[in-house]
């Protein structure tokens, strides 16, 4: 799954799949529908809603690998992958771009539309010579990034737009020296903001990211770039999202930053950096949170981060921070969904990310969400939206032992829990099953869980006594470790 945009309640995905099918069953199981590189689904329910355009390659002869095309064996491939979707400002269209040939057995080469809410095919046609890899839309114009260097046979050298009214190709043509990966107009309309893992914009630095105006193409001013030492040591872009008064970037890094910028977006100066190890794929806002998804194994440089997981945990692929924090860079909130990185050599998990103000939906190459069958796609609602019904995570059983030259007392040990999205917890002790003998809270995090004490006092001597202990979130949700080996209080 590439890319996910949602209008109203109906999301719209895009990627390289041939089939969707419910969470957690296995290819091929009866409720398994054909849908071939895009689908739509209801964002409340989760439910698969019957729109199904057929977007297909073109098949050529290449002797070596082509990276994101499928093998078809004996030197031939097909690249057919949907890599961006994105709405008009009214709802009224939606823009798709990728390697696609055809739609519904129509010729549309790289970049094509459909009228919504129906989902007809519409008649905007332009022959793109390569990938369509990012698309913005305005009232009156598509902005349009990628690999190619021609529209209709006229250069345009990784940049383009077309007339939203009759789907022309505009003289907009600013150029890219390398591929675009993501574009957006700031808050005022003035200007596109680009991104992706070009040196340049119409000749001028700085490397990864640039600003054109969205009229004559000119460049604007823009003060930050990303990291580029070589080709084999640098950074580029890989999303955009805006506010009101801000540009977010988020970045992939070969031994490089990779993690998450807030930009200012009359100039391009940066309101905050993100340090986080582990390539960034996508961002979103909901509620003055960011939220993305990489495969971080390092947060150390963030105010509540994690250290490197590499040698205990899984790195951790979906992550939340303030969009507006209070310092030069963002504290790491508790968040925790985790995916896994998927079945593809990438190890990257997620790809994909939107929301329409209460549901958050995520896509990508993953094949398990916190640790259950999901593959490619999942949903997170908001509180706004449904109540919390995750209870922490599994406890382990405590262990009991008598401290010496004691009668009638019992230690009980246990490792604190966790919960994905509740950082306070409350624990009880349980004796014998049935009693709560004692109950304190504390904060916890998955990557630094203490040992907690409590001493049972005023027992029987020579009684035994087992032990559980019981966590609980602040919306009631419960987990309860298995019971203890029995001991004597002596």
């Amino acid at each position: 799954m590439w890319s996910i945009a949602m209008v109203g309640d109906t999301v719209y995905v895009g990627g390289n799949f041939d089939y969707i099918r419910p969470p957690g069953t296995a290819p091929g199981d009866p409720q398994q529908q054909p849908r071939k590189n895009l689908a739509a689904f209801n964002a409340t329910t989760g439910q698969p809603l019957p729109w199904n355009p057929v977007v297909e390659g073109t098949v050529f002869t290449a002797t070596t690998p082509q990276t994101d095309c499928d093998s078809l064996g004996n030197d031939q491939w097909i690249c057919d992958a949907v890599w961006e979707i994105k709405p008009s400002p009214d709802g009224s269209k939606l823009y798709v771009g990728g390697d696609f040939a055809k739609i519904n057995g129509e010729w549309r080469s790289k970049i094509a539309s459909f009228d919504l809410p129906s989902g007809s095919l519409t008649t905007f046609k332009r022959a793109v010579n390569s990938r369509v890899k990012a698309l913005t839309v305005t009232p009156s114009t598509v902005y349009a990034g990628g690999y190619f260097t021609a529209v209709d046979g006229i250069a345009r050298q990784r940049l383009a737009a077309f007339s939203t009214t009759d789907g022309s190709l505009t003289s907009w043509a600013p150029t890219a020296d390398r591929s675009v990966h993501a574009i957006i107009t700031t808050p005022d309309q003035t200007r596109v903001v680009l991104g992706g893992d070009f040196n340049r914009i119409n000749g001028n630095p700085p490397h990864g990211m640039g600003a054109v105006y969205t009229d004559t193409g000119a460049s604007a001013p823009w003060a930050t770039g990303v990291d580029y030492v070589s080709d084999t040591r640098r950074s580029w872009v890989t999303d955009l999202v805006k506010d009101g008064t801000t540009i977010y970037a988020s970045a992939n890094g070969e031994g490089t930053f990779d993690g998450r910028l807030a930009l200012d977006p009359t100039d391009g100066t940066q309101r905050w950096i993100d340090n986080c190890l582990g390539a960034t794929q996508a961002i979103t806002l909901l509620d003055g949170i960011l939220y993305s998804g990489s495969h971080a194994h390092d947060c150390s440089s963030q105010p509540d981060g994690f250290p490197d997981l590499a040698s205990q945990f899984p790195y951790q692929r979906l992550l939340a921070e303030p969009a507006n924090p209070s310092g030069d860079t963002p504290p790491i909130l508790h968040w925790f969904p985790n995916t896994n990185g998927g079945a593809t050599t990438y190890n990257q998990g997620p790809r994909a990310m939107d929301n329409n103000g209460t549901h958050l939906w995520v896509g990508g190459d993953f094949t398990k969400v916190n640790g259950k069958d999901q593959q490619g796609l999942t949903r997170f609602a908001s509180l706004a939206a449904g109540a919390d019904v995750n209870p922490p995570e599994l406890i382990a059983k405590p262990q009991v032992s008598k401290p010496n030259g004691t009668t009638g007392t019992l230690k009980v040990d246990w490792k604190q829990t966790w919960d994905r999205d509740n950082k306070h917890l409350k624990y009880e002790v349980i004796r014998d099953g049935t009693t709560v003998v004692h109950t304190t809270e504390a904060d916890s995090r998955f990557w630094d869980l203490q040992t907690m004490t409590f001493t049972d006092t005023g027992l029987a001597p020579g009684s035994t006594h087992t032990y559980s202990v019981r966590a609980i979130d602040p919306f009631n949700n419960r987990i309860r470790s298995s019971e203890s080996a029995p001991v004597q209080a002596g």
